[in-house]
């Protein structure tokens, strides 16, 4: 299956919100709060012009994951709204959309990349362990949002 990674582009308005608000409304039983609509409808404003990422996995013109990168400060990322969609499971997608998080950080020059999670994503949480992530507080500037119940960060160097 040939699936590309790419930066946000113009082919790809509408995916991130399509994609994370279909899998937290249907397989998470949860509604998005504001912030959340917020970034998922405006990725350039609420990641990239700030100095973070949009990334989309493509595959034949469709879109089946997504992620975001944030900035917090000079130094310190988060991750937000992985999802893959439920068709692509299973095919590695989530640890390779990770994996860009950590390369795109690295290749700006961060020094730690942080991520909110909950207990019921097991997988996720175990993933993101098996990818150098450990338990934390909230970093300064992280807004949490009001379902989150991990906080995790991985040092880049």
């Amino acid at each position: 299956m040939n699936i590309t990674i790419d930066k946000y582009s113009e082919k790809n308005k509408g995916d991130f919100e399509n994609l994370w608000v279909s899998w937290l409304t249907n397989s998470m039983g949860l509604k998005p709060q504001q912030v959340d609509l917020d970034e998922v409808q405006n990725p350039v404003d609420k990641y990239i012009v700030g100095g973070g990422m949009a990334f989309y996995a493509n595959h034949n013109d469709q879109c089946i994951g997504v992620v975001s990168v944030k900035k917090l400060n000079e130094t310190e990322y988060e991750f937000c709204k992985l999802v893959v969609s439920e068709s692509a499971r299973g095919l590695g997608l989530g640890k390779r959309l990770v994996q860009k998080c950590i390369d795109y950080v690295k290749e700006v020059k961060g020094e730690t990349l942080y991520l909110q999670s909950f207990h019921k994503l097991d997988v996720a949480v175990n993933l993101y362990k098996k990818m150098g992530f450990e338990d934390c507080p909230a970093p300064k500037g992280m807004l949490v949002v009001e379902r989150t119940e991990i906080i995790m960060k991985k040092d880049m160097y």
